[in-house]
């Protein structure tokens, strides 16, 4: 059980700190990493800063009288979704009855907290990591729900690690892809034309790492950084398994047990979390109108592994229609050219979305084409197919 918690990143919002802390003592060694809040409106703005796996509520602390409801209504009106273990010391069952109605996961009486809070937290975080690649696959923009997808697929143990380092390597990808996107480019010093050609887990790893530095980060690239490696000290088990995946694909090892376990690992909270906190849309534009006050724009939207399906998105300011965006209600829309294209497929007329994967072998010059690979099972495309997408659409970024 104790190496279940460890890593689990837990808030606690309870007025009476003292006592909270006294009573989640055990889940701090258990391995736990605890935050502690005094009320529901400090709660919900740590939830908006950082990611959390598992927040205990307490039902009688401020705002209002019964503050474990009022924060509860907060992240369902919010759509987060992440489970939550209500504490029931004051409160009738009718309380308790209404947390469960609003989504907690659980609830547990403050006297017996001391014995059984490590048990059912646990209980609690087994069966959502049980259930996160699922979750992932349905709730996520297609480019990562097509990938936890197969990797939920794959039954062999020999082929489980190579499809869970292919995972892996799509949240960077995709995190980068977003951090790249950002509409004021900083020049990258980790990243050369050459190595951007062929780009490689480490290629995308790296890149990453270097958009964390840049000043004014675009808040999406940030957030699904923050659910792959919430603390920098993290960063260090992804690079051992870029070092695995090198040496795996060059024969100099053979992966074991504990690669599978800690990856699986790796990939389930990330799933979690992603699935807890995704609140975003990829979508393509396709059309708009003006209602006087708004640009209402019919989308297709890119979510789970399933057929792209249409959205409507209102926006203050109006948008190109065929281009790949991300949609959020806490900032502006986010243009992915050209990290990420659409185009239809040719037999069914179905739009897809293609993202960036290097550039063409080319003589040289400044015009090379960038390649792209397909993000489901969609037809192949031609990148000449997308004016626009060379080389110099990327050269803000790179020297």
């Amino acid at each position: 059980m104790t190496d279940e918690m460890t890593g689990m990143r837990i808030l606690v919002a309870d007025d009476q700190i003292d006592v909270a802390r006294t009573l989640c003592g055990p889940l701090r060694k258990a391995g736990a990493q605890l935050r502690f809040v005094p009320d529901g409106q400090a709660a919900l703005a740590e939830t908006a800063a950082r990611p959390f796996d598992l927040i205990i509520v307490d039902m009688k602390m401020p705002p209002e009288e019964w503050g474990g409801l009022w924060l509860l209504r907060k992240l369902n009106l919010g759509g987060w979704r992440i489970p939550t273990l209500v504490l029931s010391g004051e409160g009738s069952k009718q309380q308790v009855i209404e947390a469960l109605r609003l989504g907690s996961t659980d609830w547990i009486d403050k006297d017996a907290a001391g014995q059984e809070l490590v048990g059912r937290c646990a209980h609690i975080m087994r069966d959502r990591l049980e259930q996160s690649l699922q979750l992932a696959s349905a709730l996520l923009p297609s480019p990562l729900a097509s990938r936890f997808a197969r990797y939920a697929r794959t039954i062999d143990p020999d082929k489980q690690v190579s499809e869970g380092l292919h995972t892996l390597e799509a949240v960077l990808r995709f995190a980068a892809a977003l951090g790249l996107s950002n509409p004021t480019p900083a020049p990258l010093r980790g990243v050369t034309r050459e190595r951007l050609g062929q780009p490689s887990m480490g290629t995308w790893f790296t890149l990453c790492t270097d958009l964390s530095k840049t000043p004014n980060g675009c808040s999406a690239f940030m957030e699904i950084l923050s659910w792959i490696m919430p603390e920098r000290a993290d960063r260090q088990q992804v690079q051992d398994l870029i070092e695995l995946r090198n040496d795996i694909a060059h024969g100099r090892v053979t992966a074991t047990l504990a690669h599978r376990d800690s990856l699986d690992l790796l990939l389930r909270r990330f799933a979690h979390r992603a699935a807890s906190y995704w609140r975003s849309s990829l979508a393509v534009p396709t059309s708009m109108t003006y209602d006087g006050s708004t640009y209402p724009h019919s989308a297709i939207a890119f979510t789970g592994i399933g057929r792209p399906t249409p959205e409507i998105v209102s926006l203050e300011c109006p948008q190109v229609t065929g281009e790949v965006m991300l949609f959020s209600e806490k900032s502006a829309p986010l243009k992915l050219f050209p990290w990420f294209v659409a185009q239809k497929e040719e037999h069914s007329g179905v739009l897809r979305i293609f993202q960036f994967d290097g550039l063409q072998r080319a003589k040289g010059g400044s015009d090379s084409l960038l390649r792209y690979c397909k993000v489901d099972d969609g037809e192949d495309m031609k990148p000449a197919d997308h004016p626009g997408t060379t080389w110099q659409s990327l050269a803000p970024w790179f020297r």
